[in-house]
């Protein structure tokens, strides 16, 4: 599985090769990586960097993080997704379609995979549903995205994890600023805050039920 996935990848980044145009590329540098309110980095930094692509209304990304090492696994602590999409573009509304695949270049078994469905109500505000097969969780959310004044950028988006085969489940809230510097390489600085109404969300009642709010900071650079 993991040499289908690689190869994947390696096609992926072949045919960002043959479409410059087409392409672009991030890296950044942040204290720590939160996926949807839960630290991916045990409240530690990392260095994360994707390749998108964008042909029509199709694209598709490669983006990679470092993460938490799993104990007694062997391999890289690095996680790899790899998403490809379609927005279908219909009179008055669009339908994003999408599948993301979270892979893990050690042997863990956390790989999974998650299908995606979003539509823009308007040109701000996203809708969008996820469905992962693996641990079978739904997550829904509402992002909001805007430009203001002064290179600033403002995102937000609201979401809802629940498990089908867990008694818990959790709200998320995540709000960010950023800020362009055109005068230094177009490099981002963005500061966020990241809230979920239970760090476990896959767990069950018995558990501590913790809230956990988390800051986000970090540097970023788009080419």
């Amino acid at each position: 599985m993991k040499t289908i996935k690689t190869l994947a990848v390696m096609s992926l980044l072949t045919l960002a090769g043959f479409a410059q145009a087409q392409t672009s590329n991030n890296i950044s540098l942040v204290n720590d990586y939160v996926f949807r309110g839960i630290s991916a980095t045990d409240n530690g930094p990392a260095l994360q960097g994707g390749i998108d692509y964008k042909n029509g209304n199709a694209y598709g990304s490669v983006w990679l993080s470092n993460v938490e090492d799993s104990p007694g696994a062997e391999g890289l602590p690095i996680e790899m997704d790899v998403s490809f999409g379609y927005d279908h573009k219909f009179s008055g509304f669009n339908l994003d379609t999408r599948i993301i695949t979270y892979n893990y270049l050690n042997d863990a078994d956390l790989d999974r995979t998650e299908f995606r469905l979003g539509s823009n109500i308007t040109k701000e505000i996203e809708i969008a549903l996820h469905r992962e097969v693996k641990t079978n969780y739904w997550y829904p959310e509402i992002i909001f995205e805007k430009y203001l004044a002064n290179r600033l950028y403002f995102d937000a988006a609201i979401g809802y994890w629940s498990f089908d085969d867990a008694d818990d489940d959790a709200f998320t809230v995540r709000a960010e600023l950023a800020r362009d510097f055109p005068e230094f390489h177009h490099i981002d600085i963005f500061v966020g805050v990241s809230h979920i109404t239970d760090e476990t969300p896959m767990g069950n009642d018995a558990d501590n039920d913790d809230s956990e709010t988390l800051l986000l900071l970090g540097i970023r650079k788009r080419f």
